[in-house]
């Protein structure tokens, strides 16, 4: 059976198809669909499968990773992401995304979850990059257990450091240290 067809199909299809590559226990791998998040959590699947593991990447159609090049994986399209068209050209349809992926995907995330445990494999971890933070419930829910993989460049590090140094220059006044850690406390 040809492995590209193989990674298009069905998640019960496809794990078959895996089990006969590897014979470690099955990762699932959700990435970002944005290229400096995809690639990464790629090269973190070639890791993983290096280590004897058996990697399934479940992926939204849009900006979809190319099977091709990675014929160890199982690819499995999340059902109902839809051929959409996202546009980032600006700040608002980065949040309506992330919205959308958050929110309008969980359930679709979920079944195929469901199906991939129900399998022989089942799945021993289910592993996602930060922007999908919705998951955490479907992992919950599940009983999965959930990593999180972080991506990040200079400019995303040198961020974390701007609200500390506009701090220190006096930016931002504080009326009372008490009143900062009680309009805080709802985060614990």
């Amino acid at each position: 059976m040809d492995t590209t067809t193989t990674t298009t199909t069905t998640p019960t299809t496809a794990t078959a198809a895996a089990a006969k590559r590897t014979t470690g226990r099955r990762l699932v791998l959700l990435p970002s669909p944005f290229q400096g998040h995809l690639n990464p959590m790629l090269q973190l699947a070639n890791i993983l499968h290096s280590k004897g593991f058996s990697i399934t990447i479940l992926h939204t159609r849009f900006n979809s990773p190319n099977p091709t090049n990675y014929p160890h994986f199982i690819f499995v399209p999340i059902p109902a992401s839809g051929e959409e068209k996202h546009s980032f050209s600006d700040m608002g349809n980065v949040i309506r995304f992330m919205h959308y992926i958050n929110i309008d995907l969980l359930g679709p995330i979920h079944e195929c979850l469901e199906r991939l445990m129900s399998e022989n494999d089942g799945v021993a971890c289910f592993i996602t990059d930060a922007h999908w933070f919705g998951t955490q419930s479907v992992a919950d829910c599940l009983k999965l257990p959930r990593i999180v993989h972080r991506t990040s460049n200079i400019s995303s590090f040198r961020a974390f450091a701007v609200p500390q140094l506009l701090r220190d220059m006096g930016c931002f006044q504080r009326s009372s240290d008490e009143g900062l850690i009680s309009s805080l406390e709802c985060l614990y």
